[in-house]
């Protein structure tokens, strides 16, 4: 923690929950060992308390609480007046929450003769009990944002309650689970959390279907050929989905009524809206995509009726998304964005008639094109946000207006929207997030980011009201992760590079003056971490290319130096990303390591014709390092290659097909394509088959229908060809890119009497989480390229 201004800093290790009071006065956070910390910030005068487990500030920031637990599984609730330092404790407090806008205080209490419910009143000092029943659990305990009244749910001989408590009135009211089998046959109250709108009158909570104990004469799990899924994915979608209902309450009317149902059984919604869309995910399956096709349908909450918005839709979360007031749904369909009003029930092409396309044809993927983004709407949604390769969009949702806000595509910058990823407002639909977007208000100002596509400098600039574009700052590296104050007068941000540790910095804007607050890595510095290039490439049907050439530390052009080439997808952007130099890598591979060892390191971006990937990164790679050795800085005897996952079947592919390399490095890979188009994707429960056609092994259509292919394109069936040194590693739970994969390639290596050598980590699935599998895979990494590439 720093000051903007001034050099004030704390170091806090270990530490996390950290929350400055809504006044500013106060700093808090937890470390680990369960110590709260708390920091004056006017005399930084520092208090600790022990066995803390959850805090939180009161509205006005003048109060904190603090819920101790002991290792005798004692619990009291801690209540401090930051201003007079009078203190209260209050005993066998399970959970508490704040009044959003008053400095009281609801706590969950386990006493001997039940569970009780109490308001606590900070500035009487009085508490008042809310509800007191011999219970099982009171869980749950939710408070409109407008301080008008709190949901919870109790429960009593496995039977679950759904209490509302009206604030204001004094008065309670409950639905149980009788009310509900009257009104749902079959159903009960279920223990998902509910939720409470912003406004205190609407209630979301699911139901659930009473299952009868069935004992089964045997073990087996059956799975139907007509089913929509395999059973794996057929049993997760009845236990998340099928056997819970989405249902609306309305506790001053009454009302209780279905959103999902049994033909419409998934919902994605904002509690605070009055609609939800609903939907059917097995309609149209199978298709062996990603996610699935649905019609969606807007349901009024009211009124219970349904109306068709859009039909045959792809799901996937970038594809449509829910206005903030639910007036609009906007979706993307045949390269275009649509608008449907929800009023008017009409649907409109926004994007048509815009000589510029929104399609994300860069990704290079079949079925679904992807947009190249939605962020979200301006205030009051006057206007939706796009992207498409440059620019920043406005659109009015008639189609009448469009604007380009920014210059990028002359300028050849692309322009994006700093999101604050961290806000609290990330995921603003309760149900269903992924279909989220954002309102932006631009009368304090919105901060761009930018990014130079010619040179990689990326930079942040403002924009106001009046769509005027006022850029800040650039670097040579990346900047991101900006962050305005209130005020609109300072802005934070990050920076880095793969030579330069990342920094935090401010800057005032009005000074225009950049002030570094913190850095890491900080001796660093002192030392050479290379210099870095942009090189360009042209393959044989004319596609240009971009690679990041990496220098060695000390680099002399009088000497010949060994190469490693990291290869993905599109990784020339990665010369802006620091990797401090480590073992401890969750895929093997750190940059530093190597540069700072004598290596250039290459990432080359990588083009795809579908239906072969493999051949596609054979050619671009290799095209890439053609272009590299012109520089006659290179010993072309002395070069490795290396990927993971995807990287690793095309690493895997490459040396089945040229002996360029001296020795490869390919985890998690897949190396027989036929296999693993029949297999199961187990992470997933989906078939691999899904993830071949229509995601990253772009092949665009099944195996059957282009046997050829798949065969051309297998590293196993090229395997005889092998000359390079090829180390395989893999964890012996990978079931996202299954394991047996890379024994298949090892085994077929050591019958033909090839160069190979296999790691199995233990326990571990498609990268490694325990330290000492990455130090050891780390170090084996760069082991086997010193072994075999400088030999």
């Amino acid at each position: 923690m720093m000051a903007t201004q001034g050099k004030t800093k704390f170091k806090i290790p270990n530490s996390e929950y950290l929350e400055f009071a809504a006044n500013n006065k106060w700093f808090a956070c937890i470390n680990n060992k369960n110590e709260l910390i708390r920091i004056d910030l006017n005399n930084l005068k520092e208090e600790r308390y022990s066995d803390i487990s959850f805090y939180s500030f009161s509205p006005d920031g003048n109060y904190i609480a603090m819920l101790r637990e002991t290792i005798a599984q004692e619990r009291e609730l801690i209540i401090i007046n930051l201003e007079t330092k009078k203190t209260e404790q209050i005993a066998n407090v399970l959970k508490f929450e704040w009044h959003p806008k008053q400095n009281l205080l609801f706590a969950i209490l386990n006493k001997e003769d039940g569970t009780q419910l109490i308001r606590y009143d900070t500035k009487t000092g009085k508490s008042k009990t809310i509800f007191n029943q011999p219970l099982d659990a009171l869980e749950h305990l939710d408070i409109s944002d407008s301080g008008n009244s709190l949901l919870f749910v109790s429960q009593k001989e496995g039977l679950n309650q759904l209490n509302y408590y009206d604030i204001v009135q004094d008065s309670l009211s409950k639905i149980s689970d009788t009310i509900i089998q009257k009104t749902f046959s079959g159903q009960h109250i279920s223990n998902r959390k509910p939720n409470l709108a912003a406004d205190g009158k609407k209630v979301i909570f699911y139901t659930q279907i009473t299952q009868s104990e069935i004992k089964k004469a045997h073990d087996a799990q059956i799975w139907y050929s007509d089913d929509p899924w395999i059973e794996p994915r057929m049993e997760e979608y009845r236990d998340q989905e099928t056997n819970y209902q989405l249902t609306v309450w309305f506790p001053h009317s009454g009302q209780i009524s279905a959103i999902e149902t049994k033909d419409l059984p998934t919902a994605t919604m904002d509690v605070n809206n009055n609609i939800a869309l609903v939907y059917n995910q097995a309609q149209y399956e199978p298709l062996y995509k990603m996610y699935p096709n649905a019609d969606i349908f807007v349901k009024n909450l009211t009124t219970g009726n349904n109306t068709l918005a859009c039909k045959n839709q792809y799901t996937e979360g970038e594809f449509l998304t829910i206005s903030p007031s639910g007036k609009n749904i906007a979706y993307f369909k045949d390269s275009h964005w649509w608008v449907y009003n929800i009023a008017s029930g009409e649907s409109t092409n926004v994007t048509k008639n815009i000589p510029f396309s929104f399609a994300n044809t860069e990704l290079q993927e079949p079925g679904d094109i992807f947009p190249y983004g939605n962020p979200g709407w301006l205030s009051e949604e006057e206007y939706l946000i796009l992207y498409d390769q440059f620019d920043v969009w406005l659109l009015s949702p008639d189609g009448n207006i469009k604007k380009r806000i920014t210059k990028g595509r002359e300028e050849k910058i692309r322009y994006r929207i700093n999101e604050d990823h961290t806000s609290i407002q990330y995921n603003p639909l309760t149900v269903n997030q992924k279909f989220s977007c954002f309102e932006f208000n631009l009368n304090n100002c919105m901060v761009l980011e930018l990014f130079d596509i010619k040179t990689y400098k990326t930079g942040l600039a403002l924009w106001n009201e009046n769509s005027k574009i006022k850029p800040l700052l650039w670097s040579e590296g990346k900047i991101d992760q900006g962050r305005m104050s209130g005020n609109g007068q300072m802005l934070v941000y990050r920076e880095q590079r793969f030579n330069k540790p990342i920094s935090i910095h401010s800057f005032d804007i009005a000074k225009k003056k950049k002030n570094l607050l913190y850095q890491t890595n900080k001796k660093l510095l002192d030392y050479d971490l290379g210099k870095g290039e942009i090189i360009e490439y042209v393959l044989d049907d004319g596609t240009k290319l971009k690679g990041s050439l990496l220098y060695p530390s000390n680099y002399s052009p009088s000497k010949k130096y060994p190469l490693i080439v990291k290869i993905y997808e599109r990784e020339s952007y990665r010369i802006n990303n620091f990797d401090p130099p480590s073992t401890l890598m969750r895929a093997g591979f750190n940059v530093l390591k190597f540069i700072t060892n004598g290596y250039f390191v290459f990432y080359p971006d990588i083009s795809y014709r579908i239906g072969d990937p493999g051949i596609s990164a054979l050619k671009s790679v290799t095209r890439g390092v053609e272009k590299v050795l012109e520089s006659k800085k290179i010993d072309d005897k002395k070069m490795g290659l290396i990927g993971h996952s995807f990287g690793g079947y095309e690493t895997a592919f490459i040396v089945t097909q040229t002996d360029m390399f001296s020795a490869a490095v390919a985890g998690a890979p897949v190396t027989d394509l036929v296999s693993q188009y029949h297999d199961v994707a187990w992470d997933y429960k989906l078939i691999q088959m899904s993830r071949m056609e229509n995601q990253q092994l772009r092949f665009g259509d099944s195996f059957y229908n282009m046997k050829d292919a798949y065969y051309q394109n297998s590293p196993l069936a090229h395997v005889e060809k092998v000359t390079t040194p090829l180390l395989l590693w893999t964890g012996n739970r990978d079931t996202n890119v299954n394991w047996s994969q890379s024994v298949y390639m090892y085994t077929a290596l050591k019958r033909l009497g090839k160069k190979a050598q296999l790691l199995l980590y233990e326990n571990e699935e498609h990268i490694l989480f325990k330290p000492q599998n990455q130090n050891h895979l780390t170090l084996s990494i760069f082991n086997w390229m010193e072994t075999y590439v400088k030999k």
